[in-house]
């Protein structure tokens, strides 16, 4: 496109297990999830948390809602607006948060409960737009969905939709790399300065491609598709990663490209609920650098 300059950059993941997330110093900075709960803790505040931990990160969370995962269905109970005003005092008037990441809001309420805090906070915030579970859709109003693009994406310092949500925010269907790209910049131009679509295994091929675009800049992040089921929760892991990293210091750039290779062991060394189901693990990634 005319104007904007890119750079193309393929970074191939299975030599570059290496790098441990750590970068020096003793002080072990405060993260913030605002998320729900997942029953069978592969997704949700349980991902993030363990997350952090496994990043040296200290978590704290607040939660929105219950999940309750079932065979053939999920159940979401939405917690009282007091519980989470109540819990977002508790943590930001006691603790100094570094960065905060939201994922599963749930509704109108909550999510402009978030946007409140989080507009008189100066910290990073990284929006993980849940609205579409590996097992289906959420029942999402035009009101939701317009409150998330004019009033939470705005505060973001970076948005990781998947693909079926980068076409709710963008209003465009994706169906290859051109077509991410265009909703990439679509969704920057709602005041998100910077953007990661999740390809996922949506537009087939052998490998997972992500869309990064920072500023004016695209890059193309890549791991292999891995043959398993154990992705529930790949990509509250994958928002976390950047989450605790930002806090750590780390360039955007450089976090999302390890947020990248974090969820690939994380899925690499997943946990098996049910033959066609489970649970990506977060202690995969150290699993993998130690061997």
């Amino acid at each position: 496109m005319a104007g904007f300059k890119t750079s193309q950059l393929v970074v191939v993941l299975e030599s570059q297990l290496t790098d441990t997330g750590e970068r020096g110093g003793d002080q072990m900075e405060n993260v913030l999830t605002i998320a729900g709960s997942d029953s069978l803790a592969g997704g949700g505040i349980q991902a993030d948390l363990k997350t952090f931990e496994e990043l040296h990160t200290f978590g704290l969370s607040v939660l929105t809602s219950v999940v309750s995962v079932l065979p053939d269905e999920l159940k979401a109970f939405q917690l009282p607006a007091e519980v989470m005003a109540t819990q977002l005092t508790s943590v930001f008037d006691q603790v100094p948060i570094k960065a905060v990441k939201t994922g599963l809001l749930g509704n109108l309420t909550a999510l402009t409960l978030a946007v409140k805090c989080l507009r008189s906070s100066q910290i990073s915030v990284v929006v993980d737009p849940v609205m579409v579970f590996k097992e289906g859709p959420l029942q999402v109003t035009p009101e939701y969905l317009t409150a998330l693009k004019e009033t939470l994406l705005p505060l973001a310092t970076i948005t990781t939709p998947n693909l079926l949500e980068a076409q709710q925010l963008s209003g465009l269907t994706i169906t290859n790399r051109e077509q991410m790209v265009a909703a990439a910049r679509q969704i920057q131009a709602l005041g998100c300065p910077n953007v990661v679509i999740k390809g996922g295994s949506r537009l087939g091929g052998s490998v997972a491609p992500d869309c990064l675009l920072i500023g004016d800049d695209v890059t193309w992040l890549e791991a292999p598709i891995i043959l398993n089921a154990a992705s529930d929760g790949a990509g509250c892991t994958f928002s976390a990663a950047i989450t605790a990293q930002l806090a750590k210091g780390q360039e955007l750039l450089e976090a999302v490209t390890f947020a990248k290779k974090f969820v690939h062991a994380a899925i690499t060394h997943g946990v098996a609920i049910s033959h066609d189901y489970g649970s990506v693990w977060p202690g995969g990634w150290h699993q993998a650098v130690t061997k």
